[in-house]
C-alpha cells in the first residue's frame, strides 16, 4: 500500500539543507546530523526525519531516503545522489539549497508584484457590491414611483441590484462550488489540467510569464546538476520530470531522445517555440563548445530572471490604471444610473 507524506514548505526544506551541509562540514556523520536536526521541528517533520535516519542507518542512501519522505523532486534528489557517489555530499546539499532559496525568491517576486493589482480588485469588488446593495435599494422605490419608462442604464442597474438582494447568497455558495469543483478537477484530472495551463499559455504577457518562469527553474536546476559533475542527458531528463507547466513539459520531452543521442542542448532549443527567447540558444551553444554548459545555463536562468521582473512591472503597470478606470466606470454607471431618470423628468417639467 502506497503511503502519501505530506510535502515540506519551501522554506523549511531550505532550513533544513542549510543545517545539514553545517553538520555535515563540521565532521558529523550523517546518522548524527539527522538526530540533530530533529531537535526543534514540529512534529511531523520529527517524524520523517526520523524515518530518514532508520533508512540511513539501515544502509539506504540519504538521497533515496529524502525522496521517500520529504518528497524532494528529482532535481534536488540527483544532485544530492551524486554528492554521494563523488564524496562531496556537502558542496551538492549546498547546491539544493541553493536551487530552492532561488526558486522561493523567484516566486515571491511575482506574488509581491500581483499583490497590489489583487488588492486595488478586491477593494472594487467590495465598494461595487456596497453600493449595488447598500445605496440601490434606498434609490430604487422612489425611481419607481415615477411611472415612467426608465432609461436601459438605470434598469439594468435596478436589475442586478435586485437579483443580488434576492439571490445574493444563492450566487455567493454557487462561486464557492465551482471554484472548489474547479480546484478538485484540476487536481485530478490530468486532461482538465492541460486544459488550463494550454489556455494559460495563450494569454497575452500572463502566458510568456509563465513560460519564463518555469523554463528559468529549469535552467537554473539542469545547470546545477552539470556543473555538479553530472551528464547532460541524466541532467535533462531528471529536471525535466519536475517541470510541472505541462505545454512547457511537452516541448522538453520531445528532445529527451535527441539529447542522449548527443545533440547539443543550444540547437534543440533553436526556434522550438516562440514562448523560448532567440538569445537563450547561442549562449548554450557557446557553453558547449567551452565545455561550461552548467555555467551558461545558470547564467541564462539569471537573464530569464531579469526578463520576468521587467514583465512583472510592465505588465502591473498595465494592470492598474485599468483597474482604476473599471472602478471608475461601475461607480460612473452607478451615479448615471441615478440621475439619469431625475434629469429627464426635470426636463419633462420645464416644458
Amino acid at each position: 500500500m502506497k503511503i502519501f507524506h505530506k510535502k515540506w514548505k519551501r522554506r523549511d526544506l531550505i532550513l533544513l539543507l542549510e543545517r545539514l551541509e553545517l553538520y555535515i562540514s563540521s565532521g558529523l556523520t550523517i546518522d548524527k546530523a539527522l538526530e540533530i536536526l530533529g531537535q526543534g521541528i514540529s512534529e511531523r517533520q520529527a517524524t520523517s526525519l526520523a524515518k530518514v535516519r532508520a533508512n540511513v542507518v539501515a544502509g539506504s542512501p540519504l538521497s533515496k531516503s529524502f525522496a521517500t519522505h520529504l518528497n524532494l523532486s528529482r532535481t534536488l534528489v540527483g544532485l544530492i545522489e551524486h554528492g554521494e557517489s563523488s564524496g562531496e555530499l556537502a558542496r551538492t546539499i549546498q547546491t539544493a539549497k541553493t536551487l530552492l532559496e532561488r526558486e522561493e525568491e523567484l516566486s515571491k517576486k511575482c506574488l509581491s508584484a500581483l499583490a497590489y493589482p489583487v488588492i486595488i480588485g478586491i477593494f472594487s469588488l467590495i465598494l461595487t457590491i456596497g453600493l449595488v446593495r447598500g445605496v440601490m435599494p434606498q434609490i430604487i422605490p422612489m425611481l419607481k414611483s415615477l411611472h415612467v419608462q426608465l432609461p436601459l442604464l438605470t434598469r439594468v442597474v435596478m436589475f442586478v441590484s435586485e437579483n443580488l438582494l434576492s439571490y445574493g447568497l444563492y450566487i455567493f455558495l454557487g462561486i464557492i462550488t465551482i471554484f472548489i469543483t474547479t480546484s478538485f478537477t484540476y487536481k485530478k484530472s490530468s486532461l482538465f489540467k492541460g486544459f488550463c495551463h494550454n489556455f494559460l499559455a495563450h494569454i497575452p504577457i500572463l502566458g510568456q510569464l509563465f513560460y519564463s518562469y518555469y523554463l528559468s527553474l529549469f535552467l537554473q536546476s539542469c545547470g546545477s546538476l552539470v556543473e555538479s559533475g553530472l551528464r547532460i542527458g541524466y541532467s535533462y531528463s531528471n529536471t525535466t520530470a519536475t517541470v510541472s507547466f505541462i505545454p512547457l513539459s511537452k516541448l522538453l520531452n520531445t528532445q529527451i531522445v535527441n539529447i542522449h543521442r548527443g545533440i547539443p542542448l543550444g540547437s534543440l532549443m533553436a526556434n522550438k517555440s516562440n514562448k523560448i527567447p532567440r538569445y537563450i540558444s547561442p549562449l548554450l551553444l557557446a557553453g558547449e563548445s567551452s565545455g561550461t554548459l552548467g555555467k551558461s545555463l545558470i547564467r541564462v536562468a539569471s537573464i530569464l530572471d531579469r526578463d520576468i521582473e521587467h514583465s512583472l512591472k510592465r505588465m502591473t503597470s498595465l494592470i492598474e490604471p485599468v483597474m482604476m478606470a473599471g472602478m471608475g466606470c461601475v461607480v460612473g454607471a452607478i451615479a448615471l444610473s441615478i440621475m439619469m431618470p431625475i434629469y429627464d423628468i426635470s426636463r419633462v417639467l420645464q416644458h
